[in-house]
């Protein structure tokens, strides 16, 4: 007489196996290629007057800040990583806009000194 296989074994079998499959799922699905954007839109500012860049500066670097919110907010690495994040977009952000009372505006505020505009591979 063949014998029915306990319930709860069963239901444990299946549980550890779709634990087991969805710990091995981050390690084969890398990196993502992309890093994540957020879209700043500025057309109704005048980038000729210091309001204008004051206000797209502040959008900058508030979707900056969202991008790269750190995972973890109390672990120290985490922040340090979203500060280093936050501070590359605002830049690359800056460089993208290309606007030079912006560029000026970024550097004055961040006392970076100097901004890539564009570089050879």
């Amino acid at each position: 007489m063949p014998r029915i296989p306990n319930m709860k074994a069963a239901v444990f079998g299946a549980l550890c196996a779709s634990l087991v499959a969805s710990l091995s799922l981050p390690a084969s699905a890398g990196e993502p290629t992309d890093p994540p954007r957020r879209i700043v839109k500025f057309a109704d500012l005048d980038l000729t007057r210091s309001a204008g860049v004051a206000a797209l500066y502040v959008r900058i670097e508030s979707a900056a800040k969202a991008v790269c919110e750190p995972l973890i907010a109390r672990d120290l690495r985490s922040m340090l990583r979203a500060r280093a994040c936050a501070a590359q977009a605002i830049s690359r952000a800056v460089a993208d806009v290309n606007a030079p009372l912006l560029t000026s505006y970024y550097l004055a505020k961040s006392k970076a000194g100097t901004i890539i505009l564009a570089q050879r591979d």
